[in-house]
């Protein structure tokens, strides 16, 4: 096998999805995995749903994830090239000019619907003489192009995940390679495209493979080598139908608005439909999955998309993987939105460096941390009750003397007092961590109440618990 390369092909006409990201993933990953080459090409030449702030996102949104390209291509800037082998179809026989309308298109395909049979294109232009032709263009007739597809040949490919496939031309007909208002379709600038820069494996989902056999036909129109195909199986949802918008969040857009690690996304789509060598491992940075990807490896079998693990494994990346200066910088952006006062990289970084558990994404985060970046906590109505027990003033009382010298700077030493108090009043743990939790938090869960003691700035826990003091008192 020569030098492998590969492509990504997405149109900007909206979020990158996560099914389109995994298949640029598989792709980028089988080129480098071969120490081959693999591009990105903006597939651009549909003018009406096409977007260029699509495809700024989707630049954006590729290089969130760590995928590198080693080459760029949009299709808008090529319709020079697509031209030059539009005449050479036509010249040589393979294509041809199709002036039906589209009314008279329409009535093929209600008449194919009364039938009860698929449509494909009836051929009528394929009969017009070339003087026929010329006097209809004289005419200024709109026509489209199509290319002449055999009648009742069996197109057969070898599928690298999929196997052996065939595929009948009457299954689909004559079909269009240059739209009315001279814009190329599909079908027809993948082919040239994908010859001319040099692709040799075509990995692409399987929704594709109806498209495979014109594609085919094609390449050897044109005497392009074929290259290989992998048809990616649909990733579905958990209810089993094809993953969409009922099931959640399903662009990668929106998994970077939730404060998602790239990693932790990359590593999990990964695990859709592949299968590692290491069957009892999920956890592996880029690095590893270049070492160890193989298109041998993906299932044939669809992939369930599991949110709930994707976000287990995105706690994981936080807790254990990403080093804590990156997090930093990762979450700083999350904390500002909110609100939060990020002038001070040190506090944040002892925050986190003690709650990075706590949480799972960088939006969990944001609620999870207000009591440390907070002036004042709101406290419900309901939990007052627990604050108006006479011995949660007095342990709010005595907390107030233990730290009015110096106070804790650990988890330990926090730990440390509140023994001292439960011996001084004589009263079990909950009694003294619950008025504490809800005085400095207004709530009953949360971080632990012996971190929060240890990082929050002692004018702002005694500002808290005296405010809770005064109003029981």
């Amino acid at each position: 096998m020569g030098k492998v390369k590969t492509r990504f092909a997405p149109s900007p006409t909206g979020y990158l999805h996560l099914g389109n990201a995994r298949t640029a993933i598989f792709s980028y990953l089988f080129a480098r995995h071969t120490g081959g080459d693999f591009v990105l090409r903006i597939e651009d030449t549909d003018r009406e749903r096409s977007r260029k702030e699509y495809e700024n996102m989707l630049i954006e949104d590729l290089k969130w994830l760590g995928i590198v390209w080693d080459e760029f291509y949009r299709q808008s800037e090529r319709f020079d090239i697509y031209k030059e082998y539009v005449d050479k179809l036509l010249a040589e026989g393979y294509a041809y000019p199709c002036f039906c309308s589209p009314e008279e298109l329409e009535k093929e395909r209600e008449e194919a619907k009364k039938k009860g049979v698929p449509y494909r294109y009836s051929g009528k232009c394929r009969k017009l003489s070339p003087e026929e032709v010329e006097k209809l263009k004289n005419e200024g007739k709109s026509f489209t192009i199509r290319f002449k597809v055999p009648e009742n040949k069996t197109i057969v490919f070898k599928d690298l995940i999929k196997g052996s496939i065939a595929i009948n031309t009457d299954d689909f007909g004559d079909f269009i390679i240059v739209r009315s208002d001279g814009t190329p379709t599909y079908n027809f600038v993948v082919v040239v495209d994908d010859a001319l820069m040099g692709i040799t494996h075509v990995i692409r989902g399987e929704d594709h493979i109806p498209n495979t056999p014109k594609q085919i036909l094609i390449y050897e129109a044109l005497g392009f080598p074929v290259p290989k195909f992998a048809h990616l199986p649909v990733i579905l949802g958990e209810d089993r139908s094809k993953l969409s918008k009922r099931h959640g969040a399903v662009s990668v857009r929106a998994y970077r608005e939730e404060g998602y690690m790239p990693e932790a996304l990359f590593n999990y789509l990964c695990l859709l439909g592949w299968s590692p060598p290491e069957e009892d491992r999920e956890i592996f940075s880029k690095e590893e999955l270049i070492e160890i990807f193989d298109l041998k490896d993906v299932n044939d079998s669809p992939a369930v998309f599991n949110r709930e693990k994707l976000k287990w494994m995105n706690g994981v990346y936080i807790r254990e993987v990403i080093p804590i200066d990156v997090l930093i910088d990762r979450a700083i952006p999350f904390l500002k939105k909110a609100g939060y006062d990020v002038s001070d990289r040190d506090y944040i970084k002892k925050v986190l460096s003690h709650t990075k558990d706590s949480f799972d994404t960088l939006s969990e985060m944001i609620e999870r941390l207000k009591p440390f970046f907070v002036d004042e906590v709101q406290i419900e109505e309901e939990l007052w009750s627990f604050l108006e027990d006479s011995k949660a003033q007095e342990v709010l009382t005595l907390f107030l003397q233990k730290i009015e010298g110096n106070k804790p700077e650990s988890p330990e030493e926090v730990k440390k007092i509140a023994k001292e108090i439960q011996k001084t009043l004589k009263v079990k743990p909950p009694h003294v961590w619950k008025p504490l939790r809800i005085a400095l938090t207004g709530e009953l869960e949360g971080v632990g109440i012996d971190i929060l003691i240890a990082i929050l700035p002692k004018e702002k826990i005694e500002k808290r618990i005296k405010r809770v003091l005064e109003k029981i008192a």
